[in-house]
């Protein structure tokens, strides 16, 4: 996918307020620590960054997937 598509996809999740659901996830303290040094840098939520984070792993992952033979 296209850096437009993922812009899009981002203004999109913007622009529309599902109803939240909670993640908890459990994570290495030194991550957790780069994430909110990143987040403070850059002005966003960590909400936010995750969020992002997760729609981009999931392209990937659909667009590997796009790459092998169909039968």
């Amino acid at each position: 996918m296209d850096d437009t598509k993922i812009e899009k996809m981002k203004k999109n999740r913007l622009q529309t307020k599902p109803e939240p659901k909670f993640l908890n996830v459990i994570l290495p303290e030194e991550l957790i620590k780069r994430v909110n040094t990143l987040c403070a840098e850059k002005e966003m939520t960590i909400q936010d960054f995750v969020t992002d984070a997760i729609i981009e792993k999931l392209q990937l992952a659909y667009k590997e997937r796009r790459k092998k033979p169909r039968l």
